[in-house]
């Protein structure tokens, strides 16, 4: 795409997308990631349906998002190396593979931890499609002043992924069979996941392999690390917050609606992403990041005090604007801040914080709600909130670091 016919504002992203090839990626991923919104609230649904512990929901949820995290820099680093195409179909098979036996354990009722084996395998193979297609963008717009309206698109697509998805998940899950939910999962994730490998001309190179002396530029640590870290704290809210709606739901008797409380804080980071992709930054992503998170930790203490189901939908409106234009200045930040060929790696480490942080907090909270009741899933919320304040007061902008690897 050049940037000729670039323009500004709203109208940026009419520019993106006139480019069929790269809409065509983007929908694919689109299909492909619905799952990442659908899986860990499908197994919350499904466990505490059945065994009616969310403590069980989230030690499974924990297992595969830990997993996920381990695996998450090794993939992307297969997907630079050998490209996407393949690596996405291997993926997406043993991710689908592993979650048909996980619900399968559950149905039958066996052991919690055969189910926790089963939720390992879909760690191993835990959808990276949202890395996958930032990374065509990155080649496709290159130095393009429109590659950050492509990143804000991508948000935009992730909370329509987190609207639709949990809609999806807690309607068939509650309305017709509590397994639906997975059943639904295995389905989208296969494919979106052969429709994005399908489009290969859209990948970015891979290194020749006939040439072995090739060297790859390093990572650095000091720019990495500190990313990784904070993106574990806004995990550690994402997962907590699934488990705790959830529970608040059950408890206020409307389980079938939680799907729609998340949706509601999923709304309002969609609104915010669209603005954040028309608006021109001059304030670094760094900061950027630094004033989100203050933002949405912030945005946790008044839920502390209210039980209407309604007032709470309002409130994560609220809190969700926060989230996009936060998640859009992690993803900016990083490709600011390692070489471009190692950009789904580096983009597979924030991923690797991210599901690490989702785990801790689904089955911290999720113990917690066990003992104390759903109020109190709320007060642990408040808590990631503080230590996300306190991580992202050490991303900075790029630097010059010391070489990770």
């Amino acid at each position: 795409m050049t940037t000729a016919a670039t323009r500004t504002g709203f109208g940026a992203y009419l520019t993106l997308l006139s480019d069929r090839t790269a809409l065509a990626f983007s929908v694919a991923g689109f299909v492909a990631r619905l799952p990442v919104s659908m899986t860990g609230l499908s197994i919350v649904l499904l466990i505490s349906l059945i065994t009616g512990s969310y403590g069980q929901a989230g030690i499974v949820t924990a297992c595969a998002t830990l997993t996920g995290a381990v695996a998450a820099p090794w993939w992307g680093r297969r997907i630079d190396r050998l490209g996407q195409g393949r690596v996405l179909v291997i993926a997406a098979l043993i991710c689908n593979l592993s979650l048909t036996v996980l619900l399968i354990t559950v149905l039958v009722g066996l052991p919690l931890w055969i189910t926790c084996l089963a939720a390992v395998g879909v760690g191993l193979g835990y959808p990276s499609a949202g890395s996958a297609v930032r990374a065509r963008w990155s080649h496709r717009l290159r130095d393009s002043p429109l590659l950050g309206t492509a990143f804000a698109f991508e948000a935009i697509v992730d909370e329509v992924v987190f609207i639709v998805g949990p809609v999806l998940a807690t309607f068939v899950a509650t309305s017709i069979h509590p397994a639906l939910g997975l059943v639904s999962c295995v389905v989208l994730g296969l494919a979106g996941a052969f429709a994005l490998a399908a489009q290969r001309g859209s990948q970015p190179p891979v290194a020749d392999p006939a040439d072995p002396v090739q060297v790859r530029p390093a990572l650095s640590a000091g720019r990495l690390i500190p990313i990784v870290l904070a993106c574990a704290a806004l995990g550690m809210l994402f997962g907590g917050m699934e488990v705790v709606i959830v529970a608040f739901a059950d408890a206020a008797g409307i389980l079938p609606f939680a799907g729609f409380i998340v949706m509601a804080w999923a709304a309002g980071s969609l609104i915010s992403a669209v603005i954040t992709g028309a608006i021109a930054w001059r304030v670094t992503p760094a900061r950027r990041f630094r004033i989100g998170a203050a933002l949405l930790a912030a945005s946790m203490v008044p839920l502390l005090f209210v039980q209407q189901p309604v007032v709470v939908a309002l409130l994560l409106v609220l809190s969700g604007l926060a989230i996009a234009p936060t998640l859009i200045a992690t993803v900016s930040v990083t490709q600011e801040s390692v070489p471009g060929s190692r950009l789904t790696e580096a983009l597979g480490w924030t991923s690797t914080g991210m599901a690490a942080g989702v785990a801790a907090g689904a089955a911290g909270l999720g113990q917690l709600i066990d003992h104390f009741g759903a109020p109190a899933g709320f007060l642990g919320a408040v808590g990631i909130g503080l230590l996300l304040v306190i991580a992202a007061v050490f991303v900075r902008d790029p630097a010059r670091t010391t070489p990770l690897l």
